[in-house]
């Protein structure tokens, strides 16, 4: 088969395969999608001088722990009160969890800091830096 031929041939194919191959959908990163969850469900106690053992308000703090908030988001460890009601608005929501789990199959990516919600005012007297 000529190089033409050949050329041709393997065109034709990346031509008809086109369709087909799916481009990876928008990275999930921490400042932009994770971040928020964080914020919303976890910080309440998750940050310094509250009863959780570690603070979840920075990347850098949150980096360390990606493999165990990973397990624990899928097995709805957290809030560690389920029975409790006045706890059930910490509980994820599916998207919330799938976020999460998602985040840290990519590789866990920080993203752009600019992307990061507001701090709430609780959180900025006891933030380390970024």
């Amino acid at each position: 088969m000529t190089r033409i031929a050949l050329t041709g041939l393997v065109a034709g194919m990346v031509a008809i395969a086109a369709p087909w191959i799916s481009e990876p959908g928008p990275t999930v990163t921490f400042y932009k999608d994770v971040l928020p969850i964080l914020q919303n469900h976890c910080v309440e106690c998750h940050r310094p001088g509250q009863v959780a053992p570690m603070s979840l308000i920075t990347y850098r703090e949150v980096r360390p722990w990606v493999q165990s908030i990973r397990r624990t988001v899928l097995s709805r460890r957290m809030p560690p009160w389920p029975s409790d009601g006045r706890y059930f608005h910490r509980f994820l929501k599916v998207g919330e969890l799938e976020t999460i789990v998602k985040w840290v199959d990519e590789g866990a990516p920080r993203g752009n800091p600019a992307d990061a919600p507001p701090f709430d005012e609780w959180a900025s007297a006891s933030m380390p830096t970024r």
